[in-house]
């Protein structure tokens, strides 16, 4: 009798197992442990940014809806629910317009793109049938990788988000650091040569010194020279005490040098006469990095041996295709817009000359001061249509040391201040 008790209770009971049992329900933090906002922001529930569905039985309905890639106006949105201001006013500054940019990218080649900025470039298609087709082909996929509107490259350093998110990144979505900055700001871009960095050039015969006969990491997609810091990092300064939140986001007057040298003027080489024709940087800069020459063709056909020594051009997408190739793999000839992530057909494969620090070059601003120049010279290919861009610009490289005095008496004898 009591086997028979025993069995007709098992029964029961299992019989009763899904109406009875209820299941374990998780929240986002039981699986993504790793990630935690910064102390502003830990009242947010993860929901208010990706959506999804919290607490949940399993992962699946978890993702329900979920929100993981955001546009630069996604990201507006979601900031302006508390920061109305901010996600409003920045849409004044520099780095989200990039104006002064785009007018010298349309100055150097003589094309008018008909744009005001960067957002601007988002819907418009590159055909590969016209000068203006293939420029704003070029820009969207090979040359504007370091906006708001980009992801970045896809190396370690240099990976980001769009819109505010670029600047505060997730999950901390804390004030900008230089690490921060210089995800944008490496390579010849002023901002790694604050720190003294100096990158190598891209051909492989260039890039050494190995170490224990490798190629040393590249975090930022290629390797540095370490030449001397700017004075200012030396002395501590962070990015962001010259480059104010007023500056970079609603496009306030930036800080000038007698901002905080406001006694300079008494010395011999800073009389106010020397000041308003002369640029400080143009003594006391030690060096600017700059690329001479670069010729970039549209490919159709990945011929793998033809770029063995240049397959890191500072693009991932490039470095994995043509790695890639010389590995006998069969690539799609693909790239994506870097403003919309499509793909689309054909590779923009660079070649680079004469990437140097110790050229230093002159010019006149739009003050009228001696300034220091970057100059360069881009040629831009697509079957028969070959663009020609020259850029002549005045740079304010992030190198200031103790002045050259020999520089210093040259310049003044140019402008006729002995």
């Amino acid at each position: 009798m009591f086997p028979l008790i025993v069995l007709v209770l098992t029964l029961f009971l299992t019989s009763c197992k899904g109406v009875i049992s209820v299941s374990k329900e998780y929240s986002c933090r039981d699986c993504h442990r790793d990630v935690a906002l910064g102390e502003k922001h830990s009242a947010l529930s993860c929901r208010d940014c990706h959506s999804g569905i919290e607490p949940s039985r399993n992962k699946r309905e978890a993702h329900l809806n979920l929100k993981v890639n955001f546009t630069v106006r996604e990201t507006e949105e979601l900031c302006k629910r508390c920061h109305q201001e901010e996600a409003t006013l920045y849409r004044r500054g520099h780095h989200y317009r990039y104006e002064g940019e785009l007018k010298a990218i349309q100055k150097a080649f003589g094309i008018n793109l008909s744009v005001r900025g960067f957002q601007e470039l988002v819907d418009l298609e590159g055909d590969h049938n016209s000068q203006e087709g293939i420029l704003v082909d070029f820009l969207k996929r090979r040359c504007l990788t370091c906006h708001i509107w980009s992801k970045g490259e896809d190396y370690p350093k240099t990976r980001r988000e769009r819109g505010c998110f670029s600047c505060h990144p997730s999950h901390q979505l804390a004030k900008s650091s230089d690490e921060v900055c210089l995800a944008c700001h490496y390579s010849t871009r002023v901002g790694w040569d604050y720190y003294g960095y100096f990158p190598h050039n891209w051909a492989s015969d260039y890039r050494s010194p190995f170490v224990n006969g490798q190629f040393p990491d590249r975090p930022y997609g290629i390797e540095a020279y370490h030449l001397t810091p700017d004075v200012h990092k030396i002395k501590g300064l962070k990015c962001s005490d010259c480059h104010t939140k007023e500056q970079i986001m609603y496009g306030a007057k930036g800080k000038v040098c007698k901002d905080c040298h406001a006694n300079i003027d008494n010395s011999r080489f800073h009389s106010s006469n020397i000041l308003q024709k002369i640029r400080c940087e143009a003594c006391h800069a030690k060096f600017i990095s700059k690329d001479d020459l670069k010729i970039c063709s549209l490919e159709f056909q990945v011929e793998a041996e033809k770029w063995e020594n240049l397959i890191v051009q500072e693009s991932k997408e490039i470095e994995e295709i043509l790695t890639q190739a010389l590995l006998g793999v069969k690539v799609n000839p693909i790239m994506k817009d870097k403003f919309t992530e499509k793909p689309k057909e054909g590779l923009w494969l660079c070649s680079l000359s004469d990437r140097n620090f110790w050229q230093i070059n002159f010019g006149i601003d739009d003050k009228g001061r001696i300034c220091l120049t970057r100059e360069e010279t881009i040629y831009i290919k697509k079957g028969n249509i070959e663009l020609r861009g020259v850029f002549k610009n005045c740079k304010l490289p992030h190198t200031i040391g103790r002045g050259d005095l020999n520089r210093a008496f040259w310049l003044m004898r140019e402008r006729g201040l002995r």
